[in-house]
């Protein structure tokens, strides 16, 4: 009967301890800040400008602000020494997670890669300074998610060695699973009325990252947040190239059909 009230115990103390920490990963995940980055690795063009391209100003990143986590399962196995207990966390990247916007650092990965790998100059159109019958691109991000989760192994392991010598052991171990990155941007390429692009650009990625495991709660949220940071940030350089790269094949072609003077 005592075996019955101390598991019936230990459950209720798993079950508390598993909310409240579903809480404090929320809380601890949201003080966390992390870096996109933007690495060049295609060739530099060192032959001649075609022409000047502007980019619009991108108004919308087209992600939530603060990163949530949500609890998906939790799986409970009660025994008379020691109680297991398994959970799993999915987290959603927030902009609130990144030290700058998405938007800013898209714009500054297109003014990177343009201005090093293809035949024309990207300029920075914020202050619609552009004149009419220049070109003008504009971009539109349609989807930006990233996602992850964490892993939560918890063992209470419960000794009772006579009255008033009850001893409670808690071991946790936390697995940051890969991330997973679903982006799609628009863009549209115009010359006065013209429109002489417009095209859907698409990444899937999942991070190949195995070093995911931890004691620690704050830092398994650390890995998990910048785990995801860098799947964003490889999913934009797929699709910064491959516009890119479209972008300079149509400049180019322009150049060599213009009349000579």
């Amino acid at each position: 009967m005592k075996h019955i009230r101390i598991i019936s115990v230990l459950t209720l103390i798993i079950l508390f301890t598993s909310c409240r920490t579903g809480k404090n990963m929320q809380r601890e995940i949201q003080a966390i800040r992390s870096n996109l980055y933007y690495e060049l690795s295609t060739p530099e063009y060192l032959e001649e400008i075609a022409d000047t391209i502007y980019l619009n100003f991108i108004d919308y990143s087209n992600i939530d602000y603060y990163t949530t986590v949500k609890k998906a399962k939790t799986i409970i196995v009660p025994l008379v020494i020691f109680n297991y207990s398994w959970e799993k966390f999915n987290v959603t990247l927030g902009e609130g997670s990144l030290t700058q916007t998405y938007r800013e650092f898209l714009t500054e990965a297109l003014l990177v890669e343009s201005n090093s790998s293809t035949c024309f100059t990207l300029r920075d159109n914020v202050a619609n300074m552009a004149p009419d019958s220049a070109y003008i691109f504009n971009v539109k991000i349609l989807h930006n998610r990233t996602s992850s989760a964490i892993k939560l192994n918890n063992m209470l392991v419960f000794l009772c060695l006579g009255d008033y010598s009850d001893f409670i052991f808690n071991f946790e171990n936390y697995t940051v699973i890969p991330a997973i990155t679903d982006l799609r941007i628009n863009v549209r390429l115009t010359k006065g009325k013209d429109c002489l692009l417009e095209k859907n650009y698409f990444a899937y990625h999942k991070s190949n990252y195995t070093r995911g495991k931890s004691k620690d709660s704050f830092l398994a949220n650390e890995i998990c947040i910048n785990n995801m940071t860098e799947s964003l940030s490889v999913a934009t350089k797929k699709i910064v190239e491959n516009m890119t790269e479209e972008l300079h094949l149509l400049m180019l072609q322009n150049l060599i059909h213009r009349p000579l003077p």
